[in-house]
Order: C-alpha cells, then structure tokens, then sequence
C-alpha cells in the first residue's frame, strides 16, 4: 500500500492548526510544505497499512465503519481510492467525510494505491465491495 496525504492551506488558515487536523486523523505524519502562489500545500506519504491506524481508530470509536465503508467502496476506481475528510472536523477530532462545495477551504485530500479490497477491510472491518 502506498499514499498521500494532501491539504492546502489558504491565507485565511493557521498553518499549524491545518497542521493539528490533519494530524488528528492520520497521525504523527510527516508534512512537508510547498507554497503554491498565495495558497500553501502540505503533504504527506503512507508507506504501510499501519500508517491508516489513526484514521481506523477514529472511524472506530465514531461508529462509523458501515457509512465509511459504503462511502469507500463507491470511491474506489480499480486499485485506487481517493476520498477527503473535513478539516474544520478533524481538527475537532472527529472523521467526517467531504463532500464537494461543503467548505470554503477544502478537504484534506486522501489518496491510496494497492490492494484496495484490503484497504477498505482494514479501515472498516468488511472485506467485499458491492
């Protein structure tokens, strides 16, 4: 398994508290910073499926595998899977899906490559996708 963790942080966003949100959900992270004209992008890689334990964890004590799983499972194009989680959210600790026009400063964007089948078994506790 192989991923990337990718956030933009506009001028009206604290570095360090897009920082925390993300960290909230994914774990200590590495992010490394990037300025791209008035808007900074951190990103950050996942090397193994430990690296998603944070992201289980809370999806976990949400009680919210079954709406991941569904929401998982139609994101998944062959052995990718992309999805993205509210900051405003994660910096409150919680794991809420994005949807598209829902905040003005974006999603902290989630994008994984491998055996996706495994992915979703292992952040959600189901193994077949519809």
């Amino acid at each position: 398994m192989k991923g990337l963790v990718k956030v933009e942080v506009h001028p009206t966003e604290s570095i360090e508290k897009v920082v925390k949100a993300v960290q909230n959900v994914m774990g200590e992270i590495e992010l490394h910073e990037s300025d791209r004209g008035h808007i900074t992008v951190l990103e950050g890689r996942l090397e193994k499926m430990d690296d998603l334990l944070p992201l289980r964890d809370l999806l976990t004590r949400m009680r919210i595998r079954d709406a991941a799983f569904s929401l998982l499972t139609g994101a998944a194009v062959d052995e990718r899977l992309s999805f993205g989680l509210n900051k405003e959210a994660a910096y409150a600790g919680r794991a809420s899906f994005y949807q598209s026009g829902a905040s003005p400063t974006g999603p902290i964007q989630v994008e994984l490559s491998g055996d996706i089948d495994k992915i979703i078994e292992f952040l959600c506790g189901k193994s077949e996708r519809l």
